[in-house]
């Protein structure tokens, strides 16, 4: 929807209660939470997130939300890229945690994490177990049997490991 569009209908849910209008520091613009949402405790989340998925899509809101750097470099010239071609960002709690670039080797029925990079504020030991996990549920998802990690990004020696190759 046009921010033209959608300023007049948040000012209405404004007025009628469903939405909330708070500053936030640091942002220009306020946010609109549902008015009975209620922050959940804590956050259980494991998941390998599509370039496409709207946490890390609009990049201005993964930088802001998550101090989180994305750029999906698929068209990117193989020289110029910094992660790699399919990188996939990683969801541990509430935090975008680790990267890994991945490429479904069907010929050797594999998963193949081309690389694997720990995000600075991440803990290894606390990542690397629920990363391994679900890259064998994609791979699985994906009808491959198994997850081979290669050798490139600071964290692909303990990934290795933590997958079992």
């Amino acid at each position: 929807m046009p921010v033209r569009e959608a300023r007049p209908r948040l000012a209405e849910l404004v007025e009628t209660g469903e939405l909330l209008s708070v500053r936030i520091e640091g942002r220009r613009e306020p946010a609109f939470p549902y008015a009975d949402a209620k922050a959940p405790k804590t956050i259980q989340a494991a998941a390998l997130l599509s370039p496409f998925d709207p946490v890390v899509w609009f990049r201005p809101r993964a930088a802001r939300l998550f101090e989180f750097e994305y750029r999906f470099e698929i068209f990117v010239p193989a020289e110029k890229r910094r992660w790699g071609c399919y990188v996939l960002p990683f969801l541990l709690g509430d935090r975008l945690v680790a990267r890994v670039d991945l490429k479904a080797d069907r010929g050797a029925r594999s998963l193949r994490v081309l690389a694997a990079y720990l995000e600075k504020h991440a803990v290894a030991g606390e990542v690397v177990e629920p990363l391994a996990e679900e890259l064998r549920i994609l791979a699985g998802w994906l009808g491959l049997e198994t997850v081979a990690v290669l050798g490139r990004g600071g964290f692909s020696t303990r990934l290795r490991r933590a997958v079992g190759h």
